[in-house]
């Protein structure tokens, strides 16, 4: 390997996405798992390197990341990781649930048979995944479960609200999933709520399956904030 190669051994592909997105994506997973901390300064000059792009493509995406809540930009300092707060966490879920019981609404109505089946082999993997006790995978299967169930819920406007949502959904999950003092047991209530969900969407039950986000998300936020409070220490 060159020396150069092994220099940037994070440059992104010129053919494939547009640069931006491909920064974007790399510095808003970094957020997402934790490898940036909330608080901790973005370095332009370090991703500009491990990236191999300019300086104006690492701003671009930083805006973005702004924009969605991940980014913070401070006068005189620069961009941080957003700190994470019991108040942001209350008002993220409150969306979170109001969206997710319309999406599945929605899906319920829209959704034709081999949307179904699809949903159904997600949920298989997402089973499997909890077996392995991976984060990583079991947030990948996780989100695309419920990505199912926003694309066929066919709404172009609720997908759009949705995915202005999404970055900070999936940080609120990467942190309960990865948390030194997080619930054993929570991803276990979190399977036979999905099971549940996963029921009551095939039998077509609209009232069962909003109960059943309302559930699987207040016991998502009841163990956010466990954690927020145990890292504040009860501030």
């Amino acid at each position: 390997m060159s020396r150069e190669n092994k220099k940037n051994t994070h440059a992104i592909l010129r053919d494939a996405a547009p640069l931006r997105s491909q920064a974007h994506i790399f510095i808003r997973d970094k957020i997402i798992r934790g490898d940036y901390k909330p608080g901790a300064r973005i370095k332009e000059r370090e991703l500009i390197e491990a990236l191999g792009v300019s300086r104006t493509v690492i701003r671009e995406a930083i805006r973005q990341l702004e924009t969605e809540r991940l980014i913070t930009v401070e006068p005189q300092v620069g961009p941080r990781v957003r700190v994470m707060s019991a108040t942001e966490a209350n008002e993220i879920y409150l969306i979170r649930a109001t969206l997710e019981k319309l999406a599945v609404s929605l899906f319920i109505q829209n959704a034709s048979n081999a949307a179904c089946k699809k949903l159904t082999n997600c949920f298989k993997q997402l089973q499997k995944s909890l077996d392995k006790q991976s984060p990583a995978i079991i947030m990948k299967h996780k989100n695309a479960f419920f990505e199912i169930i926003y694309r066929y819920a066919e709404n172009q406007v609720l997908s759009s609200l949705i995915d202005s949502l999404t970055s900070q959904s999936w940080r609120w999950r990467a942190l309960g999933l990865t948390h030194p003092n997080r619930d054993p047991e929570r991803q276990q209530r979190s399977l036979k709520n999905l099971s549940m969900l996963h029921d009551a969407i095939l039998q077509k039950n609209r009232v069962r399956a909003q109960s059943v986000i309302d559930l699987e998300v207040q016991d998502a936020q009841d163990e956010i904030l466990r954690l927020i409070n145990l890292d504040t220490g009860g501030q």
